[in-house]
């Protein structure tokens, strides 16, 4: 569904927040007359004497996690992109800051950086309607599994139950209410001859990254660790099938664009060995906030190994977005035309 709203015109619109805007920052803006073809307008912000020009993406709703992301990748450049919208709430809010993508509302909130000395943030300011953003309760860990597997390989979507399970280990009774939760929220459907598929496989990645950081990650065993010698540690190399690199060294291995700074390593929690071997070799000391995330395969460990050394590229995907560092971010995008791409190879 399109949620563009152009309440009477998409200038009135925009002026609403504008004048908002003036209200909370007393930041000075106008709407242009002569945006781009591809925008639906165009705003300049007058701010400590500097003039910035905008092009703007104007939605009424935005009441899920993923949309801020999908309307970042879209719209490219992000230091020239502003979404106007109704009142965001404080999540959704800080969500798009997290991410860097920069926005006003009409009730005063915004976030406007442009990397060169202005940062203005402000959040938690209703507007006379304010939305109600409800929360996602739909989007269970078993439909999560299921989006994991379906990334992995489109047409486990098709496949017995009993295989579906085996590989994603999620358990057949599950699977039918995963179905229909991914079908209720149109991200996947059916082609002529009745076969399941992704709908749109970067709004499905989107929301897969965005549930597992918030629904299925916080579920899962996982362990962190200090140490002295991170690029000691970084020399390791995982067992086939028991263990793999995700996160920031799996991006190393990818793209060669990141130095780590935290590494996460995926392991088969169900070996009694996996474990303590990594922590018994690095000498490593459990610490809250250590640099050393271990976390389970949440998956079938004899499937989805086709990536090995590291995870399957839209698990590492979902890390580096979580982990609200821009470094890992702008290497995030980077895997985001492989991932569209293994789907569309596999469904054809």
């Amino acid at each position: 569904m399109n949620n563009l709203f152009i309440p009477g015109s998409e200038t009135a619109f925009i002026a609403s927040a504008l004048e908002a805007l003036h209200d909370s920052t007393r930041i000075q803006g106008e709407v242009l007359d002569t945006p781009n073809d591809d925008t639906v307008a165009a705003v300049l912000l007058t701010i400590n004497g500097r003039k910035l020009r905008y092009d703007c993406e104007i939605k009424k709703k935005v009441d899920r996690y993923a949309l801020p992301l999908n309307l970042l990748n879209r719209l490219g450049n992000a230091q020239r992109a502003l979404l106007v919208s109704s009142p965001l709430s404080p999540d959704m809010a800080t969500r798009c800051r997290d991410i860097g993508l920069q926005f006003i509302d009409t009730a005063g909130n915004a976030y406007i950086n442009d990397g060169a000395g202005i940062y203005i943030y402000v959040t938690g300011r209703r507007g006379d309607a304010e939305i109600q953003f409800p929360a996602n309760n739909t989007m269970t860990p078993g439909a999560l599994r299921m989006m994991f597997a379906a990334l992995a390989e489109p047409t486990l979507l098709n496949a017995p139950y009993r295989d579906i399970s085996m590989h994603a280990r999620i358990a057949i009774g599950a699977i039918s209410k995963a179905f229909d939760t991914l079908e209720s929220r149109e991200l996947i459907g059916s082609t002529a001859d009745g076969k399941r598929m992704i709908r749109t496989p970067e709004l499905f990645l989107n929301e897969w990254a965005s549930g597992y950081a918030g629904r299925l990650k916080p579920k899962l065993r996982k362990y962190r660790f200090a140490i002295d010698n991170l690029d000691e540690f970084l020399n390791w190399s995982p067992g086939f099938r028991l263990s793999a690199w995700g996160g920031e060294p799996a991006a190393m291995i990818l793209t060669g664009h990141l130095k780590p700074q935290e590494c996460t390593v995926y392991i088969d929690m169900d070996d009694p060995h996996a474990l303590k071997d990594i922590v018994k070799s690095f000498r490593l000391r459990a610490d809250p906030r250590g640099r050393i995330e271990i976390v389970e395969m949440f998956w079938n460990p004899d499937h989805f190994a086709d990536s090995f050394p590291t995870v399957p590229l839209h698990l590492i995907y979902a890390d580096l977005m979580a982990s609200h560092d821009s470094r890992n971010i702008a290497v995030a995008r980077q895997l985001v035309p492989g991932i569209i791409q293994h789907v569309h190879d596999t469904t054809r």
